[in-house]
């Protein structure tokens, strides 16, 4: 009968003053929405992140320290505008995401969980799949960031929940002094120019390329100026896919009757690593030869000459 009673009161009081019930009942939506937010943004903090991911060193459980040392945290892009795609509900999605890692840490213990970021750090296919590739081309390309822009919901009433929210391109290339990966080449002291927009729009994820990016330990952690360093896992990839990628043809010169070298012929013979980057230099133009080379062990001629395994003939490689 008492729970009756104050049933009966509640609704007694919310029949007679009706505009104070929605302003007590909006002012608890709203606290409640409000408390949520904050939540959501202090879980979201590398400060919180790092009461787990507490290493000095890099590595599995470093990952808070590798970050505070390279210049995505310098320009104040942590963990969440890398860990989860544009967009309020990507955003979301790794929040929830992120309490199944929570609850494995709790109950699973240390190990487990080291266990798990080994096998990550080890392996880019895994730490493809911990990142958002969309994050990194939402910031590094106009094209994707307006792309992204017209199909989510980047923001909500105005309300802006990491750095990642704010950027927009291509004022924010400028700023920064970065290239467009989708249409800029890489500087002149590459050896080698990627072409971004052909990796990426052939389904090849950052990482791949790109490990230790931000958790290297190091500023700034680019691709490998050597491409036959570590895996060499261009070569590796070029090699498994040779049927399907199409290398362009080369012309060494380009007066009179230049060279043209097949990559599609030779590849059909030789490993990438059989030329580059010992013979030639990966990067395009940046080879040349005299006529005087013609005669000694470089480039070509280590094949093609008098007495050697290859044609010799000039019209072979120079063809009208």
């Amino acid at each position: 009968m008492e729970k009756k009673g104050k049933s009966s009161a509640t609704f007694k009081f919310l029949r007679e003053r009706p505009l104070l019930s929605l302003a007590i009942g909006t002012g608890i939506v709203a606290g409640f929405v409000f408390l949520n937010v904050q939540a959501m943004h202090y879980t979201s903090k590398p400060q919180f992140c790092a009461r787990c991911h507490n290493a000095k060193t890099p590595g599995p459980l470093g990952e808070v320290h590798t970050w505070s040392l390279n210049i995505h945290a310098k320009h104040n892009i942590s963990c969440l505008d890398c860990h989860s795609g544009p967009g309020i509900f990507s955003y979301l999605k790794a929040k929830i995401k992120g309490l199944g890692d929570v609850y494995s840490f709790v109950f699973r213990g240390k190990d487990h969980m080291i266990q798990k970021l080994d096998q990550i750090h080890k392996d880019p296919t895994l730490q493809a799949k911990v990142y958002s590739m969309d994050s990194c081309l939402f910031c590094h390309s106009t094209e994707y960031n307006e792309k992204f822009r017209k199909e989510r919901v980047i923001t909500l009433a105005g309300l802006s929940f990491r750095t990642l929210d704010k950027i927009k391109n291509p004022e924010y290339l400028k700023v920064k002094n970065m290239i467009d990966i989708m249409s800029d080449q890489v500087k002149d002291n590459y050896e080698v120019n990627p072409k971004h927009s052909i990796h990426i729009k052939a389904g090849i994820n950052c990482v791949i390329c790109h490990r230790g990016v931000v958790h290297s330990g190091e500023e700034i952690k680019l691709v490998s100026k050597s491409i036959n360093e570590g895996e060499n896992m261009c070569f590796k990839c070029h090699m498994e896919n040779r049927d399907k990628i199409k290398m362009s043809d080369i012309n060494i010169a380009k007066a009179g009757y230049p060279a043209k070298f097949s990559h599609q012929l030779h590849s059909q013979i030789f490993e990438c690593q059989t030329c580059h980057p010992g013979l030639f230099k990966m990067k395009a133009g940046t080879t040349t030869i005299s006529f005087a080379d013609h005669s000694k062990d470089v480039a070509c001629f280590v094949c093609h000459g008098e007495k050697k395994s290859a044609n010799f003939n000039c019209q072979s490689c120079h063809q009208q």
